[in-house]
């Protein structure tokens, strides 16, 4: 009769993790167990924790470090040192690895808008602090006496929003817009705004709900006392802003800011909508398939490669013009369908171009 080899027992492993991320989840671990341990641990209590290596931990210590102040302290002569993260950084300190780091200074880009503003000093130093835990350099490859791979990533991983508004010269407006938000208070402002295509200003007292940063401009979710109304206003067309310093609001709590961001149409609700069904040439189709421009956006493909895409967004006056600019964007390679109204006014608009080149 054959014999089988008997089955080892398995034995818990330990020491260098594997996996790609495994070191960065032993690092939040390791965190997470001396915010736990405000007293201290030792190097053999860490390491049973993590199920690693006395060795490990120690690397994982220098590690956490970086970013981190730790101290080991002696309880008695000749004993077991203690290791804790410092008091005085305790429920402060805020985890963030490398990684973390570079895809937060990525998107810096998008709060050049606010330049001037004590807001935007706010968010620089952060960033800068982030900054800091970019450049340190990693333990092993210190260690090892190489330079690190990822040398000025922050340069080389990036992203460039739409070109901003200009905000620099309302940069007190800027910052009590934000102040009125961050802290419920009532704010007044002077708007501009465009009933049957004439400008008129008139003040608004308004309870702010959200600042949304979109498209290069500012917009601001409010409520607007006086028509009971909430609405979207658009910062350029804010003069004025005065945040109250005693009248306080509170925040409805059915409100929902993800309601109103229309994808790359902007900010906005409306109680109708409007349905938009839109052929694209097959030259047109590629770019079409791979933006996807509003939430509602469903699309189908026929064999001869064109698509056709359904939209449903808020039957707003900017909606509908920001809708109109989309679609001339495209010329003569897109064809709406529905709403019939909107296809007379796009074509329209192509046949006024068509007769200018004629000229």
């Amino acid at each position: 009769m054959a014999l089988r080899p008997i089955p080892r027992p398995k034995v818990p492993r330990v020491g260098r993790p594997t996996g790609r991320f495994t070191q960065h989840r032993r690092l939040d671990l390791l965190r997470e167990k001396l915010e736990a341990h405000t007293a201290g641990l030792t190097l053999e209590e860490l390491a049973a924790m993590l199920r690693v290596t006395t060795r490990s931990v120690r690397r994982y210590l220098r590690e956490l470090a970086l970013v981190t102040e730790l101290e080991s302290i002696e309880v008695r002569s000749g004993s077991a040192h203690l290791w804790r993260i410092k008091p005085s950084e305790r429920g402060r300190a805020v985890a963030l690895r490398r990684t973390q780091a570079y895809a937060l200074l990525a998107t810096r880009r998008v709060f050049d808008m606010l330049k001037g503003s004590a807001l935007f000093d706010e968010i620089d130093l952060a960033l800068r602090q982030v900054e800091q835990v970019a450049h340190r350099p990693a333990v092993r490859t210190a260690m090892r006496g190489e330079a690190p791979s990822d040398g000025r990533l922050e340069d080389r991983f990036a992203y460039v929003p739409p070109v901003p508004r200009a905000y620099a010269n309302r940069s007190e407006d800027v910052d009590e817009a934000f102040q009125a938000v961050a802290e419920l208070r009532v704010l007044r402002f002077r708007y501009r705004d465009v009933l049957d295509g004439e400008e008129k200003g008139a003040r608004v007292t308004a309870h702010p709900y959200a600042l949304v940063l979109q498209g290069g401009a500012i917009t601001c979710v409010a409520l607007d006392v006086d028509r009971r109304a909430t609405r979207a206003f658009l910062f350029d067309r804010m003069g004025d802003l005065e945040a109250s310093e005693t009248e306080r609001f509170d925040l409805p709590p059915e409100f929902a800011i993800g309601e109103w961001l229309q994808g790359d149409f902007g900010v906005a609700r409306a109680q109708r909508t409007v349905k938009l069904l839109v052929e694209f040439d097959p030259r047109a189709a590629e770019g079409v398939r791979a933006r996807r421009v509003h939430p509602s956006q469903k699309l189908a493909v026929s064999p001869d490669g064109r698509v056709r895409a359904s939209l449903s967004i808020p039957e707003s006056p900017e909606m509908v013009e920001r809708l109109r600019t989309w679609l001339l964007g495209f010329g003569a390679a897109a064809r709406v369908l529905e709403p019939r109204e909107l296809a007379d006014e796009i074509a329209r608009e192509l046949q006024r171009a068509a007769d200018r080149y004629s000229m």
